[in-house]
């Protein structure tokens, strides 16, 4: 079986509504299209369809329904009155990065307006390699030589029992935000895996544990990224911080009249949270957490935020991604900005990540983000090399035609890409792929899945082939993604299990690709208006993709051609009746001759791409008042 075969997608489109997509469509006075892709999203009647369209910050739930926040807000805020010295514990990924920043600049803002002065605020990033995910005790004890006294965890910390312990035997006390689940073990930087269904935390040394996920979380939202915890406790700090200025602390209870407590947030430190929000929307969109309900506000929100940042970091960084003075969107985040922020992390020092973030010096931060642009370019060149390597492996390792699942494992790979690398061919491949970087008598893997295929179910159902002893060191993941360390002597038996376990738990049929797709329509129904209109529906993301759409019976018209390095590329123009749009197939160069050969005529699914006009400055737009032609991207071609 080629590449080329495994390729090819099958189309699944969702049944369509007619009287909800009619009753959403005259209540909202919105297109039948657009209440149909509405639909798609699981907003299924008039008041979740209008919150939707209507989402603002207002909509956003009051961070003091997270667990232990105000006793946590409180003890942060006798430090910074008193001086003491508070350190910022994150993660070395985008999430765990703005996280950090955000909370540093936060206990930095409000030790600046309410007690003019500057307390001692430190952070720290452990190391990938060296030290792994989340709080060890090590770095505890450097801290606590070096006068912590209290530590803010961000991104990280829920499950750290003994950490927690010897913190407190150390006389911190440990303030613990994170939003994985209670009993996870992240075994590969930073990625939320995978746990038993306990939904409470044994953390009872920490100070306090705050995380939408508890049993014991009164906040109606489980799914905000670690930097939206992070950006619910600024939010909290600033209200308690108020409160204490104004001497109101004590009205923590409704007053006599039944007015509930005051809530209120000074102007300068609104301002902050204004441009933090913009540090939420870039750890959020990059940890791919549901862009759903309060993640999709603040991302919504935060792009914009981006875009128009006093952030000199946010600002050196965009420059150099090519992104200055342009609108972002969601796409930037994941594609440009996320992955010279991670790569740091990833091959170099994270820690350089928050001194970009939280720089106050424009030169500064023009370094800093060359270093990141440099470190990426690293990045990229280990994880090509590391492709290339991979692929030839499975051409003479694996055998496709059988083997279910793609295992592979090597000496001279660098663990921090690996990740990467199994989710490219995962997609290339479409079944299960764990890349196992070997060092010594270990390895250490990253799996990536395919729909349809939980990776943890396999993993543990492996570890039930063995009663005398474990053949994974030990491992943690989700469905889709998983990470695990295994010995060397080990690897060739777990290939051999973990394929029999994939067969037991998927036939052949469920590796076929899918592609799902949104709605089915003529090309007569694509025009700006409608684009514009589906515009409401951004930021996109997970949970709420940019929608596909499939027109049948089309034929590319004109020069078909290929374009980009090798011909890679596929770009015609494609006509229906007397419509025709411009089309762009991005890895599509080797469908040519089967669309020759078929005389031109197709079925396609596709994504919209906005009209651009050139301007005179070489900039680039995408006003809408331009009547220029809408692209059709491509994301298959049946013929």
């Amino acid at each position: 079986m080629t590449i080329q075969e495994l390729s090819q997608k099958k189309w699944v489109i969702p049944p369509i509504n007619v009287d909800l997509q009619t009753e959403i469509s005259d209540a909202l006075r919105i297109s039948p299209l657009l209440s149909q892709l509405l639909i798609n999203r699981g907003l299924t009647d008039v008041n979740s369809a209008k919150t939707f369209l209507d989402s603002t910050l207002s909509m956003l739930s009051d961070p003091m329904l997270l667990p232990d926040i105000e006793k946590s807000g409180e003890r942060i805020i006798d430090a910074l009155s008193n001086g003491e010295k508070i350190t910022v514990y994150g993660d070395y990924d985008v999430d765990g990065i703005s996280s950090t920043s955000l909370m540093v600049q936060c206990l930095e803002t409000l030790s600046r307006l309410y007690w003019n002065q500057k307390s001692t605020i430190d952070y720290y990033i452990p190391n990938r390699l060296e030290e792994g995910y989340g709080l060890n005790v090590g770095a505890i004890e450097k801290l606590s030589e070096g006068g912590t006294k209290v530590i803010i965890t961000v991104d990280c910390g829920v499950n750290s029992f003994e950490e927690a312990k010897y913190a407190r035997g150390k006389g911190i006390d440990l303030i613990i935000t994170d939003h994985h689940e209670p009993g996870d073990s992240a075994l590969e930087g930073g990625e939320e895996t995978t746990s038993s269904n306990s939904m409470t935390c044994g953390c009872e040394d920490a100070f306090g544990l705050i995380n939408p996920k508890l049993s014991t979380s009164n906040y109606p939202f489980r799914e905000l990224a670690g930097v939206g915890v992070a950006f619910m406790l600024a939010w909290a700090l600033g209200q308690l911080a108020s409160a204490r200025q104004d001497d109101q602390a004590g009205q923590k209870e409704a007053d006599t009249k039944g007015r509930p407590p005051n809530r209120k947030v000074a102007g300068e430190f609104k301002d902050f949270l204004m441009d933090a929000i913009g540090l939420t929307a870039l750890g959020t969109i990059a940890d791919v957490v549901p862009l759903k309900r309060e993640n999709r506000i603040l991302a919504k929100y935060g792009l914009s935020s981006l875009q128009n940042s006093k952030n000199h970091g946010i600002n050196a960084l965009k420059e150099i991604a090519g992104l200055k003075d342009k609108a972002i969107l969601s796409s930037h985040v994941g594609f440009n900005l996320g992955p010279r922020i991670n790569a740091a992390g990833r091959v170099g020092d994270a820690k350089k990540g928050v001194e970009l973030l939280t720089s106050k010096c424009e030169d500064k931060s023009k370094e800093i983000s060359e270093y990141l642009e440099s470190e990426n370019k690293r990045r990229q060149k280990i994880q090509s090399d590391i492709l290339k390597s991979a692929r030839k492996k499975i051409l003479d390792e694996v055998d496709i035609d059988s083997e279910m699942a793609i295992i592979i494992s090597d000496d001279s790979w660098h663990q921090g890409v690996v990740g990467i690398v199994a989710s490219r061919l995962a997609s290339e491949f479409y079944r299960p792929v764990i890349i196992i970087a070997t060092d010594g008598e270990v390895g250490s893997g990253s799996a990536r899945s395919v729909p349809g295929f939980n990776l943890y179910n396999a993993l543990t159902k492996c570890e039930e082939y063995f009663t005398d002893r474990k053949i994974l060191i030990s491992f943690g993941g989700h469905a889709q993604a998983a990470g695990l360390s295994i010995l060397r002597k080990d690897i060739s038996e777990f290939k051999e299990v973990f394929n029999t376990v994939s067969i037991e738990l998927m036939d052949g049929e469920d590796f076929t690709p899918t592609l799902n797709i949104d709605l089915e329509v003529k090309l007569s129904s694509i025009s700006s208006v409608f684009f514009k209109e589906m515009k409401c529906l951004f930021p996109h993301g997970e949970g709420n993709p940019v929608p596909v759409f499939a027109t049948k019976n089309v034929r590319a018209v004109g020069q078909v051609r290929r374009f980009g390095v090798n011909g890679k590329h596929l770009g015609f123009y494609v006509r229906q009746g007397d419509i025709s749009f411009k089309t762009v197939g991005f890895g599509m160069g080797d469908k040519i001759d089967a669309l020759k050969q078929n005389d031109g005529k197709c079925s396609i699914a596709y994504v919209l791409r906005p009209p651009y006009r050139k301007e005179a400055n070489g900039m680039y737009s995408n006003n809408m008042t331009y009547k220029e032609e809408i692209e059709l991207e491509l994301k298959d071609i049946s013929t």
